[in-house]
């Protein structure tokens, strides 16, 4: 656990809030003691409270997260005095892996402003990219991801004035042939047009560039911006074949890492900083949002579940962003009070499992075959004995699903048989009764049938008594 010396220093900074009102401060005060005197965060949204510009990435089974800190609520410009690695199992639990400090970049002590940065993993060394304020990008490097991640270069990887642009506000992203790159910067309004983003290869070392920047081309004259405009924090990723440069939830597409990105849209939560992550086949929205709609400059970091209709389109779940009927319970968190549980909201899937857009322009878990599983953990408040409902389709005569606990393997509390529905636009409601105790359950949808192919597509599911 952190010390608690520890903790009041980094939240010390409370009882400067002169321009707040007494029992804003409190409640502030509050909510980051309780984040900051745990060294594991058990929180759903928001997440954290007071850190901003989260990138996340996945290995090993676990899902890493990059923050940085918001000096304090009502400042007139961004301050930010570090970073930290946060890591998660279950996107529950957060754990503290390290912080990290000015002092150990070339930066140097008290430089406040530790703006947006990254971190990826190769050959078991972790690397940690991050913003000096908007002008330039540097590399810290550790032998573990809680370990002390070291400057070797003392300074900047990609300076101020390698290009016209300003390099910050980087993304690390990992090809599916292995080649890295660092896309990164916007223009700092010294060319004669906005260049908005660029993109270099990194060298096999990491701590190099393997090319010159180069300008990311969009269909756009100034990209995300305007004339007048350069909009940052840009991030970078893969679905399927296709690459996604976004910023916030405004995106555009390419088939060509370098470009032409084009149809740019919007995947519903505007350009609060954003990383979209997969893990155990499911994608999230992690972003930013303000703490107080008035003060922009103190933040805190919310996930959503994140949809890809057939076209490529993203799509937010707002059922569980601001405003969302679950935003407190936030990913990965179901209760057995809802109306359904969508099964678009899944924790972990067997891997032919597809999440698809269905007739009802939503989305459904589609190719559940034999054996086929979908999880869904930490659902709370289950009674004894419990019946569950199972909204599905199926062109099969047999075909049930077993409700196991704990694994895909472990005990059956409970067996469903599924009709067929007569085919998989046309939905019914299967129902069977469970052997259960009360109180939260990890549960494992099994599904059973002796022909080899698509048995059933799941829509929902809910719990009665």
């Amino acid at each position: 656990m952190l010390g608690i010396k520890r903790s009041l220093e980094r939240i010390g900074y409370i009882i400067k809030l002169k321009k707040y009102k007494l029992k804003k401060k409190f409640l502030i005060g509050i909510s980051i003691l309780l984040i900051n005197l745990q060294a594991v965060v058990l929180a759903q949204n928001p997440i954290l409270v007071g850190w901003a510009d989260p990138a996340t990435q996945v290995w090993d089974g676990k899902m890493y997260m990059a923050v940085g800190k918001d000096r304090t609520p009502g400042l007139k410009h961004f301050e930010m005095t570090q970073w930290a690695i946060y890591s998660s199992e279950d996107l529950m639990n957060w754990k503290l892996e390290t912080d990290i400090l000015p002092e150990q970049t070339y930066l140097g002590e008290g430089y406040e402003g530790c703006w947006a940065s990254d971190i990826t993993k190769k050959d078991d060394k972790f690397y940690f990219y991050f913003s000096n304020k908007n002008t330039a990008t540097g590399v810290l490097v550790s032998e573990k991801a809680d370990g002390q991640y070291m400057d070797v270069l003392q300074k900047p990887l990609v300076p101020a004035d390698l290009t016209i642009n300003n390099e910050y506000d980087p993304t690390v992203f990992t090809d599916d042939d292995g080649q890295r790159y660092l896309i990164m910067g916007r223009d700092g309004m010294r060319g004669k047009d906005l260049v908005h983003y660029q993109i270099a290869r990194l060298h096999e070392d990491m701590v190099s560039l393997a090319e010159m920047p180069r300008d990311i081309i969009t269909d756009r004259k100034y990209g995300f911006g305007t004339e007048r405009t350069a909009p940052d924090h840009s991030y970078f990723h893969k679905y399927q074949d296709i690459y996604y440069l976004s910023l916030g939830s405004t995106y555009a597409t390419s088939k060509n890492i370098y470009g032409p990105y084009t149809n740019f849209r919007n995947a519903g939560l505007g350009l609060n900083h954003s990383s979209f992550t997969e893990f155990n086949g499911q994608w999230y929205h992690a972003y930013n949002t303000f703490v107080d709609p008035r003060d922009p400059r103190y933040r805190q970091v919310e996930f959503t579940y994140l949809h890809y209709k057939d076209n490529g389109d993203m799509i937010d779940d707002m059922d569980f962003a601001v405003g969302g009927k679950h935003y407190d319970t936030g990913v990965g968190n179901y209760n057995v009070e809802w109306d359904t549980i969508e099964g678009e909201w899944f924790f972990r899937k067997s891997a032919e499992v597809l999440k698809k857009e269905n007739h009802h322009a939503g989305f459904e878990l589609q190719n559940l075959r034999n054996n086929s599983y979908v999880n869904f953990p930490n659902i709370k408040e289950i009674p004894v004995n419990s019946s569950i409902n199972f909204k599905v389709a199926s062109t099969v005569d047999r075909a049930k699903i077993e409700v196991h606990q704990g694994s895909p393997s472990g005990e059956i509390l409970g067996s469903c048989n599924i009709p067929n529905t007569g085919s998989f636009t046309e939905y019914k409601v299967a129902s069977c009764k469970l052997k259960n105790t009360s109180g939260v359950k990890d549960l494992y949808f099994v599904v059973k049938g002796s022909k080899d192919q698509e048995l059933l597509r799941l829509d929902w599911f809910n719990f009665s008594n």
